[in-house]
């Protein structure tokens, strides 16, 4: 992929693509809110941060197919989550060490330059893979140094899945968080650790009380959360589907610590929770903004790639809003980071201590916002459909057995299933809803839990509908405006 004349083509197309997007034929499901890419294939973010007054957002990006081939990292930035640069590719799978993808990895900002780091990607002739940690250093000006490789290879017992640097600071040392296998093929987490970022040496496998939790552990982030307490969100493989958990084919989630850095060491741990129950959230990322931890993921999920249809218009997948995490009584809470309300563009809907029977409202659009309370003390079960003529998802709600089931079976195109997890909602039901063209995010009982999802309806018709009688404590809806690349 070092043919300059292909990226002089993927500049061209971005250019014809943005400076025409308004005479662009209307594409069904293109989402207004959300980052995805003209074409190609987008997935993991990458390198997220604050730096030179501006939130950049790095992620693994095809431009050539929509297959899990040739990635790059490619580049937004804003300052307000309303207005965007346009998408750039900033690291191309060119040198030795990286001529198979440039995979994923995060950021840290140093005496005003922003260090990347990645996982290099290498197959031989064979097949067998070899997994190389680099550094670059980029500019606040936009250029950048590839630094190249600064660990070599993975330690004796691990295999070659050695990926997704992670780099965090502790007591004046720099710490990295890989993901890694066992020889005998299970997940873990490794932790090297450096004076100065550019030489590191491996301090151990980090101690967890997971022996046993799937074959290889993605995506890694350690974060302080409150005093000694940290938490390690990470994105295991292999986990075996029970009714109410672990039902995507990957998952990602958390446990909460105390973390030893001198022993290497998570102690204290609470049980694993999975940060998301939707059906497409996968690989997510944290930084910090503000005293914030703001989080972005992945709307995808590996190897089921046949179920996301807009493929066929050279385009795939799409990164979720920003979201704000939040300590408390053990448990992380999502709330929608505040920028977001700049793109309120019109109130449509406010009510509230309304008694409705089969409430239904009709849709001029399918980009809203929606936030909608019903009352559960005299009310038992609750249905929420989303419809589209005569497809739909639905949400039911059951208190007695607190159980909420996301059900999209009803939709002809794309991915189907049902998602079930545990809720509890004994005085009311709160739903947070951010519904773009063809994704779908909920925040339940102020973000306790989340859902995210692709969805791929055949009509731009929409209609929300209260199946059964309730009592709407509060229901607003306000028109989404598109953001902006420019």
């Amino acid at each position: 992929m070092t043919d300059p004349h292909l990226y002089e083509q993927i500049n061209q197309d971005l250019k014809n693509y943005y400076d025409n997007e308004k005479n662009n034929k209307r594409n069904l499901w293109r989402n207004n809110f959300h980052i995805e890419m003209p074409f190609g294939l987008i997935n993991d973010p990458n390198g997220l941060c604050y730096y030179n007054n501006k939130f950049y957002i790095f992620y693994q990006w095809n431009p050539f197919s929509c297959e899990h081939k040739f990635k790059h990292w490619g580049l937004v930035t804003t300052t307000d989550f309303v207005n965007f640069t346009r998408p750039e590719i900033v690291l191309r799978p060119e040198e030795w060490f990286d001529k198979d993808g440039c995979y994923s990895g995060g950021a840290h900002v140093k005496d005003d330059t922003l260090h990347l780091f990645y996982t290099g990607n290498v197959k031989g002739e064979s097949g067998q893979r070899e997994s190389y940690q680099c550094m670059v250093e980029y500019k606040n000006d936009g250029t950048f140094d590839k630094k190249g490789v600064i660990i070599d290879k993975q330690p004796e017992s691990y295999t070659a899945h050695f990926r997704d640097p992670m780099v965090f600071e502790g007591n004046g040392i720099y710490y990295m968080v890989l993901g890694a296998q066992t020889e005998d093929l299970k997940g873990r987490a490794l932790i090297y650790k450096s004076e100065d970022s550019y030489k590191w040496s491996f301090s151990g496998e980090l101690k967890i009380n997971m022996n046993d939790f799937g074959y290889m552990w993605e995506c890694p982030n350690l974060f302080k959360i409150s005093g000694n307490q940290f938490a390690f969100l990470f994105s295991p493989q292999g986990l075996k589907e029970e009714e109410f958990k672990y039902q995507n084919k990957f998952q990602s989630g958390y446990v909460i610590g105390e973390l030893d850095l001198n022993d290497v060491s998570l102690e204290h741990h609470t049980e694993f929770k999975e940060i998301d129950k939707g059906f497409d959230f996968y690989a997510p990322q944290v930084f910090r903004y503000e005293e914030k931890h703001i989080m972005l993921g992945w709307i995808g999920m590996p190897d089921n790639e046949g179920e996301y249809v807009s493929s066929q218009d050279g385009w795939i997948f799409g990164l979720t809003m920003p979201r704000v995490l939040k300590y408390i009584d053990g448990i992380i809470y999502q709330e929608p980071l505040d920028f977001l309300e700049n793109l309120r563009e019109s109130q449509i809907v406010d009510l509230e201590n309304e008694i409705a029977d089969n409430y239904k409202i009709t849709l001029e659009t399918r980009t809203i916002e929606c936030y909608l309370d019903l009352d559960m003390k005299d009310y038992n079960d609750q249905e929420l459909k989303l419809k589209f003529k005569k497809e739909s998802i639905s949400i039911f709600y059951n208190k007695e057995e607190e159980t909420c089931i996301l059900d999209r079976n009803s939709m002809e195109l794309g991915g189907k299933g049902v998602r079930k997890f545990k809720l509890k909602a004994d005085k009311s039901l709160k739903l947070h809803m951010f519904i773009d063209n063809s994704t779908i995010e909920i925040y339940y009982q102020d973000g306790l839990e989340t859902t995210t999802f692709a969805y791929f309806p055949i009509c731009d018709d929409f209609e929300i509908e209260i199946k059964n009688k309730a009592k709407i404590n509060k229901l607003q809806i306000w028109n989404l405006k598109k953001i902006n690349y420019v």
